[in-house]
């Protein structure tokens, strides 16, 4: 790691790092102490409190590195994204939410050795769930528009078929003008099947 202003450290980055990495991380687990001493035998006299702060600084250094890292991968992969987009068409909803759930269960299996993405999980998971509760309100919303535009078009129809019925009986005596209205409904009926 490069730093703003060189310590003695920065040479023996490496080593520090696999000394002071924890044990179930891949590292040696060594103390503070015995990293110094081992320093000193390599001719770094130095005392653990300095190589705390350099420690300290190394690890926030490398944190940085890689989220830079993080969002310039991030950033090619929105690139690449929008370039198949340009060649295939967009996917379906259910296809993403496929995808999400995927991402959802990778996080959670990550989460075992990162606490962090356990609670990326959760929130996408709270997230997936609200978009899922919408899209149901939303269908049954839509399905509720639906059937009230069709007893509506059932109570017109209706209305119509009565008062043919209606007018049909009044002309009752007159077959002409029953055959009159007959041929007026049909009209009025062809008229707004258009």
């Amino acid at each position: 790691m490069s730093k703003e202003r060189g310590s003695k450290l920065d040479k023996f980055a490496k080593q520090i790092e696999q000394w002071l990495t924890p044990k179930k991380l891949g590292g040696d687990g060594i103390t503070l102490g015995q990293a110094a001493a081992r320093l000193s035998e390599l001719r770094c006299s130095v005392s653990p409190s300095t190589l705390w702060d350099w420690w300290e600084k190394f690890q926030l250094e490398k944190r940085e590195a890689q989220l830079l890292d993080k969002i310039v991968t991030g950033g090619n992969q929105i690139g690449q994204v929008e370039a198949a987009l340009k060649k295939n068409p967009a996917p379906e909803m259910d296809t993403l939410l496929k995808l999400y759930r995927v991402l959802i269960l990778q996080l959670t299996t990550k989460g075992q050795t990162a606490p962090e993405l356990l609670c990326l999980a959760d929130r996408l998971t709270n997230t997936f769930l609200q978009f899922i509760s919408g899209e149901t309100k939303a269908k049954f919303k839509e399905r509720e528009v639906t059937l009230a535009e069709q007893k509506a078009a059932e109570s017109k129809k209706d209305n119509q078929t009565k008062a043919l019925e209606y007018c049909l009986e009044e002309a009752k005596p007159y077959p002409a003008v029953q055959e009159k209205f007959r041929d007026a409904f049909a009209a009025l009926k062809k008229a707004k099947a258009k």
